[in-house]
């Protein structure tokens, strides 16, 4: 059986986030946790702050799934769930900051997966100006808040969280994905 080396690489980088902060830790303290070379972890991401994203990204496997089977507010609850499950590495992740960071990561992704649901289920004729700059405008907002109650040592329920995100999205938005009457109650 193969061995899942970046599975291996994100393993190592939670485990030493609960001995040190995030923002200390080098490649060369993953690589020793993990028992890989230095090459191995190039091979495999850019830099640390690829690899706190791609742990990041982990966190949305099958959350398309969600949206499409269980509405959206299922899909928010989810991301705000997955996060709690490695507070303390996502609370250390969040903080990071500049090029390169979480943040930029999930503003890119949170707006691209807003497009994407919209062109998948109504077609690009419904990105309009308007529906574009809501999208850019409701990315923003969405990324900082989940950036900002990360730091902030994720007070609240994910349900309360996740209920705030879907009824800060514009109409405009709301219209094209999958939101159900009583997610909005």
């Amino acid at each position: 059986m193969a061995i899942n080396v970046k599975k291996l690489l994100s393993e190592a980088l939670i485990e030493l986030t609960d001995e040190k902060p995030l923002s200390k830790i080098t490649v060369s303290d993953i690589v020793k946790r993990a028992g890989t070379g230095r090459q191995t972890f190039y091979n495999h991401f850019r830099d640390k702050n690829d690899l706190v994203f791609w742990i990041f990204l982990q966190t949305l496997k099958g959350e398309r799934k969600i949206v499409q089977t269980q509405g959206y507010f299922a899909y928010l609850l989810s991301l705000y769930e997955k996060a709690q499950v490695n507070r303390h590495f996502f609370q250390q992740a969040c903080a990071l900051e500049g090029q390169n960071s979480l943040m930029e990561a999930i503003l890119t992704q949170t707006y691209n997966h807003y497009r994407d649901c919209i062109l998948h289920w109504h077609g690009a004729e419904m990105l309009t100006d308007q529906v574009l700059y809501s999208l850019w405008f409701n990315a923003y907002g969405a990324t900082y808040s989940y950036i900002m109650w990360a730091k902030e040592g994720m007070p609240g329920s994910a349900e309360a969280k996740a209920r705030y995100a879907l009824h800060c999205m514009p109409p405009c938005i709301k219209q094209f994905l999958p939101i159900r009457p009583e997610d909005l109650e």
